[in-house]
């Protein structure tokens, strides 16, 4: 799609103020900028799918031409169903209308009769935690009043195709996860659900299938665990590049001085493309050892298990998160267990030390495995130091029967008649 076109009506209004101005450029220097080009997929029906990208890489562009908000300069697109969209925050409320009011109006955009949307409104407003301000107008609303009402009405009108935008995000962590659990459910019921989200977890988690959009064309497109990857690596790349020249401009403006030389410590930080982070924290050393302290050549199910993280770190970190990841190697993703999750709160961390990950009985069946540890603040934003599944892990089975599945369930079996 090319950008020099209008794509609607606010920025035709726009063009209509600025013509004077852009006609004045001469013709050789007007920039052509393509926010997507030679973009060619299929999604199928009931299949969970993702874009993802980059900022500015085209996906909020492809979402609007799913959702007909904006037409294609070139090319078709063909939708076989009924489509519900979530594309922006508020997008489709009057906000003189109320809540109740603005759901009729949006039911009506849909095509739903009027009776179709009365049976489903209190599932709707209970949905949406807004029974107290349903006939509120909705200027009056919270972003997170904006979000779980268009939310609501995008899933209750039964749609054959949902598109979500990142517009998710904005809710609270208990609205998201009712978010998800619906989503699951439409999922399950053989609704085509498409994504846009900068949440990777989701993606793995949600998606069968995803595209990886970089400066306005497909990069990848397959299964959403390696495509997520081939994100992750060039995305890290990216990041190690940047922060190598921000390094090396500090060191030039810095004098010779103790924090010249913590800089230069960081910098020296090997380059592993599977690792990232700002390193004001860094993962020296992992251990995996067993119940005598010692490094096994292997672990078999049901073992004593304790992962000890190394760190060190160039500045004080103020409540730290440290996690892990467990993934089986056919890129299944079994546990991602972090501190702050499993209440286990750390008022900072200053210098060396290390942190002991402990289970007890090692759950995973025979197989080989392959773990992610990280350190993290708080939110579990900002990563100090992140090694993606670098680190291996061998499981055996304690006798010559195998037991199927990744995990080992401890119980018993009771004959009662």
């Amino acid at each position: 799609m090319e950008r020099s076109r209008p794509r609607s009506w606010q920025e035709s209004l726009v063009r209509l103020f600025n013509k004077k101005k852009y006609q004045q450029i001469p013709l050789e220097n007007k920039e052509r900028f393509w926010a997507l080009q030679d973009v060619s997929f299929e999604v199928h029906q009931g299949e969970t799918f993702s874009i993802i990208g980059s900022n500015g890489a085209g996906k909020s562009t492809m979402l609007k031409l799913l959702t007909h908000i904006i037409r294609p300069t070139r090319g078709t697109i063909e939708i076989n169903g009924r489509i519900s969209a979530l594309l922006e925050l508020g997008a489709g409320f009057h906000p003189d209308l109320t809540g109740r009011e603005n759901v009729y109006l949006n039911g009506a955009i849909l095509g739903l009769p009027r009776r179709q949307i009365e049976h489903k409104l209190d599932e709707m407003v209970a949905f949406a935690e807004l029974e107290r301000f349903i006939d509120v107008p909705v200027r009056n609303y919270s972003s997170g009043m904006y979000v779980r009402l268009g939310f609501a009405v995008a899933v209750y009108t039964n749609p054959e195709i949902l598109v979500v935008d990142e517009v998710l995000a904005v809710g609270d962590l208990v609205f998201q996860q009712k978010c998800m659990e619906r989503i699951h459910k439409m999922k399950r019921d053989g609704v085509t659900i498409i994504l846009v989200t900068h949440n990777l977890n989701d993606v793995v988690r949600l998606c069968e299938r995803a595209i990886w959009l970089k400066d306005g064309q497909i990069e990848a497109d397959g299964p959403a665990t390696k495509v997520v990857e081939h994100y992750l690596a060039f995305s890290n790349e990216h990041y190690y590049q940047q922060h190598q020249i921000e390094q090396a401009r500090i060191e030039q403006e810095e004098a010779e001085s103790e924090a010249e030389a913590e800089t230069e410590e960081i910098t020296e930080t090997p380059h592993v493309i599977n690792r990232w982070g700002t390193f004001q924290a860094e993962i020296t050393k992992i251990e995996l050892l067993g119940a005598n302290g010692l490094p096994p050549h292997y672990f078999k199910t049901g073992d004593f298990f304790r992962l000890r993280i190394h760190y060190k770190t160039h500045q004080r970190i103020e409540t730290p998160t440290f996690g892990l990841a467990f993934y089986r190697q056919d890129d299944t993703h079994i546990n991602g267990p972090n501190s702050v999750r499993e209440g286990y709160d750390i008022p900072y961390i200053d210098g060396t030390g290390s942190m002991d990950y402990v289970i007890e009985q090692l759950p995973l069946n025979q197989g080989e495995y392959e773990l992610t540890v990280a350190i993290y603040d708080r939110e579990s934003t900002t990563a100090y130091d992140h090694h993606h599944r670098l680190y291996t892990l061998e499981v055996r089975a304690p006798s010559f029967w195998i037991e199927e599945g990744v995990v080992h369930i401890p119980a018993k079996w009771e004959h009662v008649s």
